[in-house]
């Protein structure tokens, strides 16, 4: 399953650590577990990482950015308690963040509910009275996962975000957990990729097993292995003269999430030929089945309501992103290969047959 989610009524410390061992990560009042992910304009493999701190030492450059840092800030880490200061920033930083966010801090952490299963901490960075970072972790029995890091744009050249991680860290050392999980990284370079800088990490492999991040092979993600198949269809239908409009649908994951009655699109990228009426008919690759599909498509609001999030201005480009949920209406062929789904097409008068000028 590319995405999984679980809403747990009870979550005991232990099992906590059990979840987050095998790959899943916390989301507001979710744990959920996904492969794949559709950011603005691009598709990408989720990479989980852990950092062993036990074995963790500060680099030379890290002591001194402590150093730096516990001069000129006091810092306070204590239970999580969301408030007007902490909203602020977290405003800020949803308008520099890429991708689907929560409306604001407290939905973030508890979807507006009073009490949540997982225990979580803070820790809050202050020049003078003035409230500059904060970031908020969870722990279990002997792990703790990182959630967010929030700094104010004027401090950025002090690098809070490295700053409140490394003060994690050092909490993390001496209350004496084992693991420290800062969520994920993706399989191409992006701006999650400051968490590398950390120390030597892990990462969940394919064959779910944690093995040295420097091992790490991005030919063998899911994300790879969309891209690639995208690619190979392109190549199809501009050989064939077939019009089409490029598509991003980043609502895809939510067809995994619960057993709907309908049956909903779990493409994040297809290629769109013809529309009418709110109905379309596109060719993409399910990574789910590894198969290529022609569907017929069509909007849907009847659990628009579920979409309880807000996006970075990137997916504001109607001609390139799908912003509402899709229903499949109909399964038109799907192949493990997609020369059979050109065939098709061109067998119903679609571009133009293999070797016509």
């Amino acid at each position: 399953m590319l995405v999984q989610t679980h809403f747990p009524r009870k979550l005991a410390p232990k099992r906590y650590d059990q979840y987050l061992a095998s790959g899943w990560f916390r989301g507001s009042v979710m744990l959920y577990k996904v492969d794949l992910l559709c950011i603005e304009s691009g598709i990408f493999g989720v990479v989980n990482i852990r950092l062993s701190l036990g074995q963790f030492e500060l680099k030379k450059s890290q002591r001194k950015r402590l150093k730096r840092s516990d001069k000129k800030f006091s810092f306070s880490i204590g239970t999580a308690k969301p408030d007007a200061e902490k909203e602020a920033l977290y405003a800020m930083h949803k308008q520099r963040f890429k991708g689907f966010i929560h409306p604001t801090l407290n939905e973030y952490l508890t979807s507006g509910f009073h009490r949540t299963v997982f225990d979580t901490r803070e820790v809050c960075v202050y020049d003078g009275d003035k409230l500059v970072a904060v970031s908020y972790f969870d722990i279990g029995e002997r792990s703790m996962a990182s959630l967010i890091g929030l700094q104010h744009p004027e401090y950025k050249k002090y690098g809070l975000g490295i700053y409140t991680m490394l003060k994690e860290v050092e909490w993390g050392q001496s209350a004496g957990f084992k693991w420290y999980y800062p969520g994920y990284v993706l399989d191409l370079p992006s701006d999650f990729d400051y968490k590398l800088s950390l120390g030597n990490f892990e990462y969940y492999t394919p064959t779910k097993r944690w093995g040295s991040f420097q091992n790490f092979d991005p030919d063998l993600t899911t994300g790879h292995r969309v891209r690639k198949a995208m690619s190979a269809l392109k190549e199809g239908l501009n050989g064939l003269g077939i019009p089409f409009i490029e598509r991003y649908y980043p609502f895809f994951s939510l067809g995994y999430m619960a057993p709907w009655q309908l049956e909903f699109l779990t493409m994040p990228h297809f290629f769109e030929l013809a529309e009418a009426e709110g109905r379309r008919l596109i060719v993409g690759y399910e990574p789910l089945t590894q198969e290529f599909r022609i569907l017929d498509v069509g909007e849907t609001d009847q659990f628009s309501h579920l979409v309880r999030m807000d996006h970075s201005a990137g997916y504001e480009n109607e001609g390139e992103h799908l912003m509402e949920m899709l229903q499949v209406r109909r399964t038109v062929m799907s192949h493990a290969q997609c020369e059979p789904l050109m065939s098709h097409l061109v067998s119903k008068g679609w571009g133009r047959p293999p070797g016509m000028p």
